[in-house]
């Protein structure tokens, strides 16, 4: 009477054995298909330091509009070459900004400033031919943060008073050229308004435009 059983689970066993097997083998065949799983040896595969994926030698991303996107601003004199604008080469494009260069000098877009920022520069450089003029765009714009060459805001008719008190824009990263009485004054913003050297810009961009 026994039998019947016996060669019922005779066939089970098999059964459930053959469906383990078939389903480690799948198991094991998705785990090492799957994309983006490095099989070369002693490769780490967390992505490099921001710093380290740039290359200033590589031509620059274009820049992108974000119609939510943060604002900030790179002011600079484009009657000559900018040490500021040299030193931020290809870190103007973050996603999530919007960053935009105004330049003093005549209409146009010359070479050196092209070469620099990158593709769709016409929609993301404004020109402006006198200084006065730089202080009403910037409280238009309404930026985040601006990052400026020293002789442009500071000085005599340095606008960044004017800025910071009215609330036009939330801070200014001055980039130190020759330095002078007007850094007294600007102390008491604290971090809003920073005054760095040519070494400390790169820095100061990366722990502000993230």
């Amino acid at each position: 009477m026994s039998h019947p059983r016996r060669s019922k689970n005779n066939f089970i066993v098999p059964l459930v054995a053959t469906a383990v097997a078939a389903a480690a083998t799948l198991g094991l065949y998705l785990w090492l298909g799957q994309p983006n799983r490095s099989t070369t040896p002693d490769t780490d595969a967390r992505s490099p330091p921001a710093d380290e994926e740039e290359d200033d030698n590589s031509p620059p991303k274009p820049l992108t509009f974000t119609p939510s996107g943060r604002k900030a601003v790179i002011v600079i004199d484009g009657n000559r070459s900018s040490p500021l604008l040299q030193t931020l080469k290809n870190r103007l494009s973050v996603p999530g900004w919007n960053v935009f260069v105004l330049v003093l000098g005549d209409a146009g877009v010359d070479e050196s400033v092209r070469a620099e920022i990158g593709g769709g520069v016409e929609e993301f450089v404004l020109r402006f031919e006198k200084t006065t003029a730089l202080a009403p765009m910037l409280k238009q714009l309404g930026p985040e943060v601006v990052f400026a060459e020293e002789g442009l805001v500071t000085g005599e008719g340095g606008i960044i008073g004017n800025l910071l008190d009215g609330g036009w824009v939330g801070g200014i990263v001055v980039s130190r050229e020759a330095g002078g009485e007007w850094e007294t004054g600007v102390r008491r913003y604290g971090r809003r308004c920073k005054v760095v050297d040519k070494e400390e810009v790169r820095a100061e961009w990366g722990a502000r435009i993230k």
